[in-house]
């Protein structure tokens, strides 16, 4: 009897913790959601998300396209895009109030996951030419928020930045994929501004515009602590590992927003095809990058542009009176690069660039080269050429460096040299603590 009576509460309360379960699942469709891709769906999604902050729920998008306007999501959700569903964005900027096709203001421990595709509808917003006018930037901005989780979405067709982690502390992106058209502007895969310990895995990013970017904005520039201190804004702690990039402008890039620390950053075992810079530092606005390592990185070169960059590193001032900031500790270990273009590592005339380390790395040059008409890129079009800065794009060599020191190159091999009137090294104002390096024509 006593049994019978444990085996009945048992069940009991495994029906009461199912239903509780089911309670908390909300499936768009029980709110009115078309899966048609015609009808407007952004009240019957946006009533599923409301509901589920009261309870701490999941959003069930299943089968089907979902077409929408703007979307703001919340703290202790769940998004879960089913396999076979497409959140589709709407192609008229009157439905997106704020500029943003989804947002995330405060969402401490958000949840988007699944096998499903997000779809901005990118093309809506670019004519033939690929100009545009009006377009809802960024497309996806998650901000202020802790422990954000993004795994398993496919992005595709953004109309502007894809996917944005803005002051946010803990951030976990794994197996996601993004794909926008090379020719779509500004349409850049990952951007992390003023964002602590995120960790990228498992992806594959093909954008417009950079891949993955680093950028510490210097307007709002301190946060403050539970206690109230005011603390610097910093990118730091950040890991990106076993992805697969391409990217119209720069694969991995820091910059061009640079006013305060990026540093503790480390990129493995990275893919990198048709790009203009594999890896890019633009320093800009007087902050310090320092720490970073670039590790098992296999790249290649290849955009549609006349410039190509294997590594691209340059201390710049965004103005004629910004600070001068620094670049330091930087290592390239057990890399592959070929590239069709040259390498450029340049300080400043008032502050050299600082332990640069290149330990087995492969260098493989595809052609001959002519950078006689080359102008130093600086990250964005608006940004001027100072008396106060240094551009020595055009000089004849194949890997450039200006205004350096400790630098060290060991292990270093240099294959496929055309035999021109282009040196291989170019050097201006540079100390080499090591140069171990193997050359074949």
């Amino acid at each position: 009897m006593r049994g019978a009576v444990l085996s009945i509460s048992l069940f009991i309360f495994l029906l009461i913790s199912c239903s509780n379960q089911n309670q908390n699942e909300l499936n768009i469709l029980d709110f009115g959601a078309v899966p048609d891709g015609k009808t407007m769906n952004t009240q019957a999604i946006q009533s599923a998300i409301e509901e589920a902050l009261q309870s701490q729920g999941k959003v069930i998008v299943p089968k089907g396209t979902f077409l929408t306007g703007a979307l703001t999501l919340g703290p202790n959700i769940t998004l879960q895009i089913d396999e076979g569903a497409t959140l589709l964005a709407s192609p008229n900027m009157e439905d997106y109030p704020e500029k943003h096709f989804i947002s995330a203001p405060y969402a401490d421990s958000l949840i988007i996951k699944g096998k499903g595709t997000i779809n901005g509808n990118g093309t809506a917003f670019f004519d033939n030419d690929w100009k545009f006018t009006e377009r809802p930037q960024p497309w996806i901005v998650i901000s202020d928020a802790r422990g954000v989780s993004v795994t398993g979405i496919r992005f595709e067709n953004s109309p502007s930045h894809t996917l944005n982690f803005n002051f946010c502390d803990g951030v976990t992106v794994d197996n996601i994929s993004i794909k926008n058209d090379p020719r779509s502007r500004n349409t850049d895969g990952i951007d992390i501004r003023n964002t602590r310990n995120i960790t990228i895995t498992n992806s594959d990013i093909r954008t417009g515009d950079d891949a993955i970017c680093l950028k510490v904005t210097s307007k709002e520039h301190l946060w403050h602590d539970p206690k109230g201190n005011p603390r610097p804004r910093t990118v730091e702690n950040v890991l990106v590992k076993d992805c697969y990039l391409e990217s119209d402008d720069s694969a991995l890039k820091l910059g061009t927003g640079s006013g305060h620390f990026t540093q503790n950053i480390v990129f493995e075992d990275i893919t990198i095809r048709k790009t203009r810079y594999a890896m890019a530092l633009f320093m800009m606005d007087g902050g310090v990058y320092r720490d970073i390592l670039f590790k098992n990185i296999d790249a290649e070169t290849g955009a549609r542009h006349p410039q190509e960059y294997g590594i691209f590193m340059d201390i710049h001032q965004r103005q004629e009176d910004s600070p001068v900031g620094q670049i330091e500790n930087i290592r390239f270990e057990d890399c592959s690069i070929t590239t069709n273009g040259i390498f450029y590592l340049s300080g400043h005339p008032e502050q050299q660039l600082d332990k640069i380390q290149l330990e087995n790395v492969s260098v493989t040059f595809m052609d001959h080269l002519d950078n006689s008409s080359w102008k130093k890129p600086k990250g964005n079009r608006k940004i001027k050429q100072w008396a106060s800065t240094s551009d020595f794009v055009r000089e004849k060599g194949k890997f450039i460096l200006a205004d350096a020191k400790n630098v060290q190159m060991n292990n270093v091999n240099f294959s496929k040299v055309p035999n021109d009137s282009i040196a291989l090294f170019w050097k201006h104002n540079v100390s080499m603590d090591t140069l171990n390096i193997k050359i074949t024509p």
